[in-house]
Parts: structure tokens; sequence; C-alpha cells
């Protein structure tokens, strides 16, 4: 005769997590619930526990008790757009190893949707915002942002209020990327990017305008078309480029989102990549290494953008913190792939020198 069926286990409570830690029940709430609170040893201890035994907390118990929802909103403009969805999996990594969730709002670049998720999610929905907006200069958002009630982290926009902020340098990148192309022969160049509302366009018309500056070539500013990051925007601009009388010679694409567009157009026209064009693209995804890749590349570290955001909001949400707002810049460095070389036709005037 078998025995009886072994009953299963019962769910680890909060005093096996402190009796496992060798801390105290209390000390076992402040790591849930204010782990900046705890000293670091002591919060290991609590984690490896927590791990070992897969206790899991109450969270709408937690909510009750401390009024929040354990929740972080993320807003997007585009999360279609692999550099969001990199950034986003880099927040979603620290936060949830901290006991929160992210939550993902996605305007699709609407103004309308990006104030009615601000003005949502603030109230009561989420503990904490990680957003990247729209428009700089849009009254409502800026409104808003200047009543919030909840902490926030701005992704790569740079206004006038008191909220942290995770930048990128793009001029530092794309000024590098423009005397490497000069380096090569290139006074041609095109640049497609972002407009100038926001942050990333500025930056990088900024580095472009600088690179030749410094060297004392004339710009070719007709070329610089700053308007969008669409795919939409990148085919219809690089269709008009390639029919110019004198078109470029080498194109940056200020987006990866650009990039798609470009491809797009160049494969319809029949521009062969580097020999009659050469191509930089921004920021390393599957699409700038495959095809006709691996392209040289602006990039930078995506995934620590993502858990920086999150570690400011972390030590907003944890310690209450009222230090003044904190501005963190990403580097940027210039990576060369197979997709550019020298101009088929011979550059004007002007000598260049070496880079550095």
């Amino acid at each position: 005769m078998r025995g009886a069926a072994s009953a299963p286990a019962k769910p680890a409570t909060i005093r096996d997590v402190a009796r496992a830690a060798g801390v105290s029940v209390g000390t076992v709430s402040r790591s849930l619930n204010a782990p900046g609170s705890v000293r670091q040893a002591t919060l290991a201890k609590v984690r490896a526990a927590i791990e070992t035994l897969g206790f899991k907390p109450d969270a709408r118990a937690q909510g009750m008790r401390r009024r929040n929802t354990l929740a972080v909103g993320f807003i997007s403009n585009d999360i279609s757009n692999p550099v969001h969805a990199i950034v986003f999996r880099g927040a979603e990594t620290e936060l949830r190893g901290r006991g929160y969730f992210l939550q993902v709002v996605n305007t699709g670049g609407s103004p309308q949707r990006e104030a009615e998720a601000l003005d949502v999610l603030q109230h009561g929905r989420v503990d904490g915002l990680i957003m990247t907006i729209n428009s700089e200069q849009d009254r409502r958002c800026l409104e808003l942002l200047r009543d919030l009630r909840v902490p926030s982290v701005l992704l790569d926009r740079e206004i006038d209020l008191p909220l942290d902020a995770v930048l990128t340098e793009h001029a530092t990148g794309m000024q590098r990327a423009v005397d490497y192309l000069i380096e090569l022969g290139h006074r041609r160049i095109a640049l497609l990017t972002a407009g100038m509302e926001i942050r990333p366009g500025r930056e990088r018309v900024r580095g472009f305008t600088a690179a030749f500056a410094r060297r004392k070539l004339p710009c070719p500013k007709e070329l610089i078309r700053a308007q969008s990051l669409s795919a939409d925007f990148g085919f219809r601009e690089t269709a008009a480029l390639l029919q110019l009388p004198d078109p470029p010679t080498a194109l940056i694409a200020g987006g990866n989102q650009i990039l798609v567009g470009v491809l797009r157009a160049l494969q319809q026209q029949g521009t062969a990549v580097p020999a009659e064009l050469s191509l930089v693209t921004c920021d390393r995804t599957d699409l700038s290494t495959i095809y006709p890749g691996p392209l040289t590349v602006i990039d930078r570290n995506l995934s620590e953008i993502g858990r920086t955001a999150a570690e400011l909001l972390l030590e907003r949400m944890t310690a209450g913190s009222d230090r003044p707002a904190r501005r963190i810049s990403f580097p940027t460095e210039l990576i060369l792939g197979r997709s550019c070389t020298r101009p088929s036709r011979p550059p004007v005037a002007g000598k260049a020198r070496r880079i550095g």
C-alpha cells in the first residue's frame, strides 16, 4: 500500500526569510520596503534568503501599508524602437531586483496620449516615472512635468525643471564621425536626425557643424535634415538627397529608425554602400550589424543608461531625497565597420587634418 501523498510545501513567510538570513522580521521588512535604509551586507543576506526560499512578498499588502504600488511607469514615444527596448530592459533588471515592476506606456509620438499618460500614471498608478517625451517645447507637457506628484527621470531630454535626467554626449560622437569621414576625403556629408525641439537633434547638429568649423571647412548645411526620427523621414530625405545634382558622398543616419528608411531608399535606387555612398548610423542594433554591415556606428551603452535611470529613480523613491536634480551624461564612441570608404568623386577644395 502506498503512503499518503505528501502535502504541498507551504509558501515561505517573512519569518522564514528572517530566520534564514539571521536578522529580525523588521529588517526583512525594511529590506523590502526601504532598501536604502539597510546596510549593503545585510541587504545581500536578506536577498539571498529570499532567492533561496522563493519568498514572494504580498505586493498588495505592501502597497496598502506603504500607500504605493511597487510599479514604475516607463513612458516611450515609440516602444518599437530597439533603443527604447534595450534601455527598458536595463531599467527593468535594476528595478525588478528591488521589488518593482515596470509598466510601459507607448504614446506613439502623440502629445495628447503623452499628456494623458502623465496625468493618469502619477495619480496612484505608479510610484515613479522614467520617460522620454516627444518635445521639450510642448506647453501642456511642461506644465504636467512641473506639477508631477511622483519622482521622475528624463531620458535624453533637457528642460528647465528640477528633474533628474540621463543624457548622451551626442555632439562628441557626431564630431568624431564627421572627422572620420573628412579624413577619408568626404566633404558632401549629409545628416538626417531628429528635430531641434529635442536634445538629440540639437546636439547632433551641433557636433556636425563643429567638426567642419574646427577644420575651417565650409559646412554643407543644405545637406542637414533635422526633422524626425522616423523611418518614413529617413526614406523620403535619402531619396531626395540622392536626386540632387551634386548628391552627398556620405550620409549619417542620426537614429536607428531613420536607418531603416535610409536603407530602403538605397535599396530602391540601387545605391551601393560603401562604393557609391559611405554610411554611418547611431546605436548598435541588430540591423546595423547585419545589413550591409557591420556599419560604422556612433554607439553608447544603452543598457547602462537604463540601469542608471532606474538607480536615480530608486534613490528618490526609497530615501525621499531632496537633493538637487542630477544630470548624468553617457559618452559615445565611434565603432568602425565596413560601410565607409573614400569617395568615388574627388573632394572639393580644402585639405583635411588628421583626427586627434
